[in-house]
């Protein structure tokens, strides 16, 4: 079986993109992958080994230019201009199987006369016109009378009608969370026996070290992310605990967010705060293995890996119940939920009452820490079994549909 798989970009070290690896890393089928940006330089190096199974739309030096050209509904009207990829691509492959996030990607590959099946793999479907995000994003970026929100409006409008005609042909869609499953499903892109959930895999090689007197976020910078709201909330801890250190990692993906962050910490002098940014996979595994607890709050995250990275390490975990991933380990005792909310400064308030319980209950979570990674072994998270299942769903639709 011939696999197209087309992804946006490769051009980060983000969760889709290390599931594309792993993917074809792992699957018994020949798979080739279409993207319209590829830079061995930003995204996982291990990519190099299947270079010859990539192919690159434009060269890297037209990233930053088109990027931004390329998302949201301009993607899918200056892709179907240009024209790139024709039937005859299309008509060698046996399934298209497209990692997606927007709508694009499915107007560009469906064509009404082929017979190729398309599936769809969903990381994140809707994430600016789904009424949590659309509260959360008014709230917090596109303020009602600035210019931007007229935009936003705009094409949150253009998108939601795009997207649903995008999903007309798909033969199935794959979620990674019943999460991004229920936005679908909500918005009514897709019947609901056309689509399945199939959790990624995660990499674990963290060895369990000591526990240091730091906290841990680990993310990319990215205002859905909350930072920020991380860096609020230590401010005030940090005044009843001042022994305690705050690491926040993750890759530089929106640097004016980054530099907001640099500003929070100066002009409120917070102390006992590292900001890292692009971390090496030694650096990250070091930082997992010696956190004293790790946080999580992302802004609904469809499914989120780092929370289970955090478990292997034997990490109590303060996270938001909004995670996909919280499907699968909201009820392990070293967990601490904290409620979601759109509210900014109620965030706050919860994810330092979160820190100062932990504090208060140390001992005990530590040890439930180990009791977690227990029974999360006895679930069946790899890459193997991902892959195997990602093979045998498209081995139904294409042979026997």
């Amino acid at each position: 079986m011939r696999v197209l798989l087309f992804h946006p970009w490769l051009v980060s070290k983000g969760g889709a993109e290390r599931l594309i690896l792993e993917y074809i890393k792992n699957t018994k089928y020949n798979v080739n992958i279409i993207t319209w940006f590829y830079d061995s330089n930003k995204t996982y190096s291990e990519f190099k080994r299947f270079e010859d199974k990539i192919i690159s739309i434009f060269p890297k030096f037209f990233n930053k230019i088109l990027k931004q050209i390329f998302r949201g509904p301009y993607f899918s009207f200056i892709g179907n201009v240009i024209k790139i990829l024709k039937d005859k691509i299309v008509e060698n492959y046996n399934v298209i199987l497209i990692s997606t996030s927007g709508i694009a990607e499915t107007i560009l590959l469906r064509k009404k006369n082929t017979k190729i099946p398309v599936v769809l793999y969903v990381h994140t479907p809707l994430r600016d016109a789904y009424i949590y995000d659309i509260i959360f994003l008014t709230k917090n970026k596109f303020r009602r009378k600035s210019p931007l929100s007229i935009y936003y409006k705009f094409g949150r409008i253009l998108y939601n009608v795009l997207e649903k005609k995008s999903w007309k042909n798909i033969n199935l869609a794959i979620f990674n969370s019943k999460l991004s499953k229920k936005r679908a499903l909500d918005k009514n892109l897709i019947e609901e026996h056309k689509t399945k959930v199939i959790y990624p895999g995660v990499n674990i090689d963290v060895i369990p070290g000591d526990y240091s007197n730091y906290f841990l976020y680990v993310s990319r910078y990215s205002l859905m992310k909350r930072q920020d709201v991380i860096l609020l909330a230590w401010k005030k801890f940090i005044k009843r605990y001042p022994e305690y250190r705050l690491i926040i990692s993750g890759g530089l993906e929106d640097r004016f967010y980054y530099n907001i962050l640099n500003v929070i910490i100066k002009k409120m002098n917070i102390n006992n705060v590292e900001l890292v940014t692009n971390p090496s996979y030694v650096q990250l595994k070091n930082l997992h293995a010696n956190a004293l607890c790790e946080i999580q709050i992302p802004f609904m995250e469809d499914f989120g890996i780092v929370p289970l990275e955090a478990v292997y390490a034997e990490k109590p975990l303060i996270m938001t119940n909004s995670m996909g991933v919280y499907e699968l380990i909201g009820h392990l005792p070293s967990i601490i939920t904290v409620s979601e909310s759109v509210n900014r400064h109620i965030m706050i308030s919860r994810v330092y009452n979160a820190m100062v319980h932990f504090i208060q209950n140390m001992d005990y979570y530590i040890e439930k820490a180990k009791e977690s990674k227990k029974i999360i072994r006895g679930i069946d998270l790899s890459w193997k079994r991902f892959s195997k299942e990602l093979d045998e769903t498209l081995e139904q639709i294409v042979y026997m549909k």
